[in-house]
């Protein structure tokens, strides 16, 4: 394992992908590729020593956001999409100070709302001290962190601070918010095949909690859809695109963020004709959320492509 495949020419950097696309021209990319690329760099990362590094484990996972967990509920597959088309780093909830979640999904469905708060770990975390059945205090403390997050929905008003800090208003409607609470820690040799081990874990998780190793990030379906983004005072700020991006045919998907260029142009995976492709498009949606609206002879409107 060299380092270089992980830490040039950018953290999240995928050596390779760019020459195997480069064909495309300006047309989508392979989702396949990506993820096949993706999911053979995720493992070497998660197996080298490097993987002890949170901060490097937090820059591949804000490149390559389809690996975390939630864009789509972790209560089933929803088929709607998380707001706003992005994974949000480094969350805050107003007025609580210990340590913010390292990623925020808003995912839904047609009735709730759910704000995944994830808290990442790394590999080497130990579920169970030695070869006993006793859980380890790391992993305690770190399911402590999850207990912070829910005390604070817990609390009512807090709820209502949430959806004025994320923009969450109009989005809502009569939806019901749903907090949901994911911690992704160590790795499943450490209780694979052991009884004790594994029925003591899978009695861990409260109701709204999802526990699970690193092995169990892969690249999820729409992984070509959804970038990364901070929460800034005047809105969302793209922090990073994956190099496999495809944007839908609507502006409204895109108007809450800011930073699109820049981070497309911090993508040196994605082929030149593409990002150019896609400044183009974003800012024609940006400008123009109809662009793509046809009017059929009966009447009928209609929207296509569907993905660009």
């Amino acid at each position: 394992m060299q380092e270089s495949d992980f830490r040039r020419p950018f953290v999240g950097h995928l050596p390779g992908y760019l020459a195997e696309n480069e064909g495309t021209a300006h047309g989508r990319p392979s989702e396949e590729a990506y993820n096949s690329l993706l999911a053979e760099r995720w493992q070497q990362l998660l197996d080298s020593p490097e993987s002890k590094d949170e901060g490097l484990l937090q820059a591949f996972l804000e490149r390559h956001p389809s690996l975390l967990p939630g864009s789509h509920t972790v209560d089933g597959d929803s088929g709607h999409p998380p707001y706003p088309m992005a994974v949000v780093s480094q969350p805050t909830l107003p007025g609580l100070s210990a340590r913010r979640p390292d990623f925020l999904w808003i995912a839904c469905h047609s009735s709730e709302v759910f704000p995944i708060l994830i808290e990442i770990e790394t590999p080497h975390k130990q579920w169970f001290y030695g070869d006993r059945a006793e859980i380890h205090s790391d992993l305690t403390h770190a399911q402590g962190q999850l207990a912070e997050w829910r005390a604070w929905f817990s609390r009512g008003y807090n709820r209502e601070l949430f959806i004025d800090q994320y923009g969450l208003g109009t989005f809502m409607g009569s939806r019901k918010l749903s907090p949901r609470f994911v911690l992704v820690y160590g790795r499943s040799e450490n209780y694979q095949g052991i009884r004790r081990r594994q029925e003591k874990r899978a009695e861990l998780a409260r109701e709204d909690e999802r526990l699970m190793s690193f092995d169990r990030l892969t690249p999820c379906k729409y992984s070509i859809l959804y970038s990364c983004v901070r929460r800034e005072q005047d809105g969302y700020r793209v922090l990073s695109v994956p190099p496999s991006l495809t944007i839908f045919n609507h502006g409204k998907w895109y108007h809450p963020s800011v930073g699109w260029l820049e981070a497309l142009d911090d993508c040196p995976d994605m082929a030149p004709s593409r990002r150019d492709y896609l400044k183009e498009q974003l800012d024609l949606l940006r400008r123009r959320p109809d662009a793509y609206v046809r009017k059929l002879d009966s009447g009928l409107r209609v929207r296509r492509p569907e993905r660009l």
